[in-house]
């Protein structure tokens, strides 16, 4: 197959046994790679109501087609298992080099089944594939996990592998545990390194052996990137990230009313904003750009602080979610300690959005008397306190006391403090809202409500079509400006973007340089690497394909639409900034949504749909 290596390698943690199997072309064609292919894996094993810290939960880690490929952007992988943290579909996605090094090991992916009796990492050096011993290493953060095996695989192989792996988080049980490569790159959402904590896998090693997946047209490919990355080089979005990284979105999206201000009360925070913006950023704490694999942005930051109570070496510096979450969202002004906090959470691997979150609810029942200092291991907390911050960080970390209470992520703390502290909490299903208020684009609330994993601005392209930010894609009814505070419409955008979201999340690409891309681009880049000839409606039927088996998977784990609801903060106006008094039409959207997706009043899917994507499997399993 052209745009596959058309192997995944299958690990049983509990036997040591280590299988090849073949892909199935057919399987690569109706879900392309990824989360997408992925969550088919995951139901041809479906293990039923598993516990997602429990050995029979299976953690599947795939590429795409583009992964590897001159696409531009096609540097990442996806790594999807039940979710410890919501209960749910989990799915994290991550950039880098670790996806392409491993297709050019000859592999598109790795099943993991069962667990370890004793911590062990996945040494993967071409054909050679071996689970090794990884006691020496249990106990250690990331980036000494990552130093250790780079070194220690260089002098085996003579190259440095590309690492992931866990910290202290994810061998703890943090349900929102990330996956952290190469210490710059992170699979961070939904608590995927605690799954791989608990099976005892602490690192994934690769060495690539040279192995290339030739496109199925070389020459058209070769043209239609030509093309691409000419308007690439002169757009203002690629501009502004390759400048300021993804905090160029900071003082712009908090013109537009898109930046949470502590824990989503307030519209504006002028004084704030200031001093984490871009230009701050690049001033006090920027040493250098970094980029991913093959990508012609560089997004990244490498950041330092020299001196002061903050004082950090050069390394992987905060992204935009990471300077909301624990920055405005916590009115903490000071970019040097946010970017020690963003340091720590690579280190003990943690998802920065649902930490930050987390932290802004003990903020705010500490301020309404909901919470005692005493109760939280006496760590006192306020708005804009960075010391209070990375001390709870830090506990958080060890997963133990008050930290183990925050360490079931928000809702469930916020559930446990009980009051009017659950409504503080604003999460989807479980997951905590990424830092884009659905107040000032309305599209947002129904996005994250049927989000297949929950709180999420990645399974959709709304960020991008709200924000006016994509190029707007009229072959599929999206070809006209949005207004942004209004509900109108926004249930078919919705769908739609969630459509474009899935084949992005499956292909696998940087959605910074795939929202540059028009439907006919779109079809144009995949066809010429896997030669599948795809019309449009049939590659849109693969995104919405993907959608509802990930759908059918919740409700095969006992949910439908009861969780597509909007977090109760979000029904409260702010009374200052450029969304003020603005609310969704939840209620408008949802409607308009169900009836384009074919649910019923409940959101139950339907047999007739599933078996008009042929998914008849599903229905039979959910006895429709």
């Amino acid at each position: 197959m052209h745009g596959y290596a058309g192997k995944v390698l299958e690990v049983d943690l509990s036997t040591g046994g280590i299988q090849t199997h073949e892909l199935d072309e057919s399987d690569c064609r109706d879900y392309l790679g990824g989360s997408g292919l992925g969550a088919k894996m995951y139901l041809d094993r479906f293990p039923g109501d598993v516990d997602p810290l429990g050995p029979d939960n299976p953690m599947i880690l795939m590429t795409g087609p583009w992964t590897g490929s001159r696409v531009p952007g096609g540097n990442r992988f996806a790594v999807v298992a039940r979710s410890p943290l919501t209960g749910h579909w989990g799915e994290a996605s991550c950039g880098g080099y670790l996806g392409p090094e491993l297709k050019a090991a000859g592999y598109d992916g790795i099943i993991f089944t069962g667990a370890s009796g004793k911590p062990v990492y996945l040494w993967i050096n071409g054909d050679q594939v071996e689970l090794r011993d990884a006691d020496d290493l249990w106990g250690k953060d990331t980036y000494e996990t990552a130093d250790i095996l780079a070194e220690r695989g260089k002098e085996e192989s003579g190259r440095k592998p590309k690492v992931a792996a866990i910290g202290q988080a994810g061998e703890r049980g943090v349900r929102f545990a990330a996956i952290v490569h190469d210490k710059h790159h992170i699979a961070g959402r939904t608590g995927m390194g605690a799954v791989m904590g608990s099976k005892n896998l602490k690192a994934i090693a690769v060495v690539g052996a040279g192995n290339k997946q030739e496109p199925a047209d070389p020459e058209a490919l070769k043209e239609w990137r030509k093309g691409v990355m000419d308007f690439i080089s002169g757009a203002l979005v690629v501009e502004s990230l390759r400048e300021f990284g993804t905090n160029a979105n900071l003082e712009v999206g908090s013109w537009l009313g898109d930046v949470p201000f502590k824990n989503w009360q307030v519209g504006e925070a002028d004084e704030v904003i200031g001093t984490l913006n871009g230009p701050t950023y690049c001033d006090e704490i920027l040493v250098k750009n970094y980029a991913c694999w093959a990508c012609p942005i560089g997004c990244k930051r490498v950041v330092k602080v020299d001196e002061g109570p903050f004082k950090l070496e050069q390394g992987a510096g905060p992204e935009y979610e990471t300077i909301c979450m624990l920055g405005t969202n916590l009115m903490n002004g000071d970019v040097a300690s946010v970017a020690k906090g963003n340091e720590l959470c690579n280190r003990y691997g943690m998802d920065t959005i649902s930490l930050g979150e987390a932290i802004a609810v003990v903020t705010e029942c500490q301020e309404k008397g909901l919470l005692s200092p005493e109760e939280c291991d006496g760590i006192a907390i306020g708005w804009g306190d960075p010391e209070g911050m990375l001390r709870l960080i830090e506990l958080v970390a060890t997963n133990e006391g008050f930290g183990a209470r925050m360490a079931e992520g928000s809702r469930a703390l916020a559930g446990s403090i009980g009051g009017e502290a659950p409504d503080m909490a604003v999460q989807a299903r479980g997951l905590d809202l990424p830092a884009h208020d659905p107040r000032a684009f309305h599209g947002f609330a129904i996005a994250y409500a049927t989000s297949v994993r929950g709180g999420c601005h990645c399974a959709s392209t709304n960020l991008y079509l709200e924000q006016g930010s994509s190029v707007m894609l009229p072959k599929i009814g999206l070809g006209e400006n949005v207004e942004e505070q209004s509900s109108v419409g926004k249930g078919y955008l919705t769908a739609r973007a969630q459509e474009l979201g899935q084949i992005f999340n499956s292909a696998v690409v940087c959605l910074f340089t795939a929202i540059a891309w028009n439907e006919d681009s779109l079809l144009e880049a995949m066809n010429a690497v896997t030669g599948f000839d795809y019309d449009l409606d049939e590659f849109m039927r693969v995104g919405e394909r993907i959608w509802f088996i990930k759908r059918g998977l919740q409700a095969l784990w006992g949910t439908d639409g009861e969780e597509d609801v909007m977090p109760p903060r979000i029904a409260v106006p702010v009374e200052e900034g450029a969304h003020a008094g603005s609310i969704p039409d939840f209620e408008l959207m949802k409607k308009d949504y169900y009836e384009y997706r074919n649910l019923d009043e409940s959101g139950k899917v339907s047999r007739e749909k599933l078996e008009e994507l042929d998914l008849g499997v599903l229905a039979g399993m959910l006895d429709l």
